[in-house]
């Protein structure tokens, strides 16, 4: 009897027993990404005298948060590597951040991992709402000029400049503004004296801005963080939106005049 249930169990279609067992192709998938993973990892490793390249990459970004383009060139221009260190910090949730103007290299929260839209790895920053209120506004006073002036020195299509952004030479002005001036403008909206204090050491300790003798200036993360496209659309239909409105009630006011000065002549 043992015989002839042994023979059964070694006769039994191993299509069949994969259809019993469903987490079979789930693992089979994982084990694929795994072994591209682990495939392309090999690849960069021989070429960089065995170091696991991959690994240091990832290592410094998770360890820092972010490291300097001029550190690591190869990542902008070898697309193989590039897409190894994306595929091993997906794996535990997180992305490799970028963007063609900034000077450095940062990591974030991936889409899976948070729901954000506007912030990246805003919730894991510790910032108060009025932290990030603070932080928009000196974005808007660090980063967006530069970035209006860098899209005002566009190359012109068909160019190498237009082709690879990241090679030309953007102009990278070092702005900075005061913390008195930031009380001036905004200490009301922002709580004071003391809660402006407080949201500027939140943002200097999350890397987002340097706070130096009352000076602050962009930090390292401050343009990896924010989605700059979105953002700045939302800013222009803002500044339209006030244009109009502004011509709107001066036509009104104008119309009012015009009327008054009709009925009196009446």
């Amino acid at each position: 009897m043992a015989d002839e249930l042994e023979k059964i169990e070694s006769d039994e279609d191993p299509e069949e027993a994969a259809v019993l067992d469903p987490d079979t192709d789930s693992d089979d998938d994982a084990a694929d990404v795994d072994d591209d993973d682990s495939a392309i990892g090999d690849q960069l490793s021989s070429a960089y005298g065995g170091r696991d390249r991959v690994q240091e990459i990832c290592s410094m970004l998770i360890a820092n948060g972010y490291v300097h383009k001029d550190e690591f060139r190869d990542l902008l221009f070898d697309e193989h590597l590039r897409e190894a260190v994306s595929m091993r910090l997906d794996r535990v949730g997180m992305k490799l951040l970028h963007n063609i103007y900034g000077d450095h290299w940062g990591i974030g929260l991936n889409e899976a991992t948070t729901g954000d839209e506007r912030l990246e790895w805003s919730n894991n920053f510790g910032l108060d709402r009025g932290a990030m209120a603070l932080m928009l506004i000196v974005w808007c006073k660090l980063v967006l000029p530069k970035r209006l002036a860098q899209e005002a020195r566009q190359p012109e299509d068909g160019t190498v400049a237009a082709l690879f952004p990241e090679i030309e030479k953007m102009p990278n002005p070092k702005l900075n503004f005061s913390r008195d001036q930031l009380v001036a403008e905004f200490g009301d909206q922002l709580g004071g004296i003391t809660m402006t204090g407080r949201y500027l050491t939140q943002l200097a300790r999350a890397k987002l801005i340097k706070l130096h003798g009352g000076v602050i200036e962009e930090g390292p993360l401050l343009a990896l963080v924010v989605d700059e496209a979105r953002l700045g659309d939302e800013l222009r239909r803002e500044v339209l939106l006030s244009v109009l409105q502004r011509e709107q009630r001066v036509m009104k006011a104008a119309s009012a005049v015009t009327d008054g000065d009709d009925g009196d002549d009446g």
